[in-house]
Protein backbone atom coordinates (compact mmCIF):
# COMPACT_ATOMS: atom_id res chain seq x y z
CA UNK A 1 0.00 0.00 0.00
CA UNK A 2 1.31 3.37 -1.33
CA UNK A 3 1.70 6.02 1.65
CA UNK A 4 0.01 9.23 1.96
CA UNK A 5 2.76 11.10 0.78
CA UNK A 6 3.54 9.47 -2.35
CA UNK A 7 -0.29 9.43 -3.33
CA UNK A 8 0.13 13.55 -2.95
CA UNK A 9 3.03 13.60 -4.89
CA UNK A 10 1.90 11.74 -7.88
CA UNK A 11 -1.56 13.87 -7.43
CA UNK A 12 0.35 17.17 -6.94
CA UNK A 13 2.47 16.10 -10.56
CA UNK A 14 -0.63 15.52 -12.30
CA UNK A 15 -2.52 18.78 -11.40
CA UNK A 16 0.62 20.71 -12.24
CA UNK A 17 1.17 18.87 -15.63
CA UNK A 18 -2.63 19.89 -16.31
CA UNK A 19 -2.07 23.78 -15.04
CA UNK A 20 1.10 23.36 -17.72
CA UNK A 21 -0.75 22.01 -20.47
CA UNK A 22 -3.38 24.31 -20.48
CA UNK A 23 -0.99 27.07 -19.95
CA UNK A 24 0.73 26.15 -23.29
CA UNK A 25 -2.57 26.33 -25.05
CA UNK A 26 -3.85 29.88 -23.64
CA UNK A 27 0.22 31.38 -24.51
CA UNK A 28 -0.69 29.64 -28.51
CA UNK A 29 -4.10 30.82 -28.09
CA UNK A 30 -2.84 34.56 -27.62
CA UNK A 31 0.27 34.29 -30.10
CA UNK A 32 -2.42 33.28 -32.77
CA UNK A 33 -4.88 35.98 -31.50
CA UNK A 34 -1.60 38.39 -31.56
CA UNK A 35 -0.94 37.60 -35.43
CA UNK A 36 -4.15 37.78 -36.43
CA UNK A 37 -4.82 41.50 -34.57
CA UNK A 38 -1.19 42.60 -36.32
CA UNK A 39 -1.98 41.27 -39.92
CA UNK A 40 -5.91 42.71 -39.78
CA UNK A 41 -3.74 46.15 -38.92
CA UNK A 42 -1.53 45.47 -41.93
CA UNK A 43 -4.87 44.39 -44.57
CA UNK A 44 -7.46 47.45 -42.86
CA UNK A 45 -5.29 50.11 -41.15
CA UNK A 46 -4.13 50.71 -37.32
CA UNK A 47 -7.67 51.44 -36.16
CA UNK A 48 -8.44 47.66 -36.99
CA UNK A 49 -5.77 46.41 -34.66
CA UNK A 50 -8.48 43.59 -33.17
CA UNK A 51 -8.44 39.80 -33.82
CA UNK A 52 -12.18 39.72 -34.25
CA UNK A 53 -14.10 42.87 -35.54
CA UNK A 54 -16.81 44.22 -32.90
CA UNK A 55 -19.85 43.77 -35.49
CA UNK A 56 -20.94 41.61 -39.03
CA UNK A 57 -20.90 45.49 -40.98
CA UNK A 58 -17.88 46.54 -39.09
CA UNK A 59 -14.79 48.06 -41.73
CA UNK A 60 -12.37 45.92 -39.85
CA UNK A 61 -14.17 42.48 -41.64
CA UNK A 62 -12.00 40.84 -44.38
CA UNK A 63 -14.78 40.74 -46.55
CA UNK A 64 -13.63 38.09 -50.23
CA UNK A 65 -12.53 34.85 -49.87
CA UNK A 66 -9.16 35.75 -51.89
CA UNK A 67 -8.33 38.32 -48.98
CA UNK A 68 -9.45 35.30 -46.02
CA UNK A 69 -6.73 33.32 -47.85
CA UNK A 70 -4.00 36.47 -47.65
CA UNK A 71 -4.84 36.94 -44.36
CA UNK A 72 -4.64 33.40 -43.28
CA UNK A 73 -1.50 32.57 -44.84
CA UNK A 74 -0.12 36.27 -43.40
CA UNK A 75 -1.33 34.72 -39.84
CA UNK A 76 0.49 31.04 -40.15
CA UNK A 77 3.67 33.42 -41.34
CA UNK A 78 3.46 35.51 -38.42
CA UNK A 79 3.07 32.54 -35.51
CA UNK A 80 5.83 30.50 -37.51
CA UNK A 81 8.19 33.63 -37.13
CA UNK A 82 6.93 33.77 -33.01
CA UNK A 83 4.84 36.55 -33.20
CA UNK A 84 4.36 40.23 -34.39
CA UNK A 85 7.43 42.33 -34.98
CA UNK A 86 9.31 38.96 -35.59
CA UNK A 87 11.44 39.16 -38.64
CA UNK A 88 11.19 36.18 -40.92
CA UNK A 89 13.75 33.64 -40.11
CA UNK A 90 17.19 34.08 -43.01
CA UNK A 91 17.71 30.42 -44.60
CA UNK A 92 21.69 29.49 -45.99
Amino acid sequence: MKSLSTRSFIAGSVICMAFAALNGAAMAESLGYQCRAAVRAEMKGPDCRMAIPPNPTSHCNIPSNAEVEVMDNKINECVRRGGPGRQAKIRS
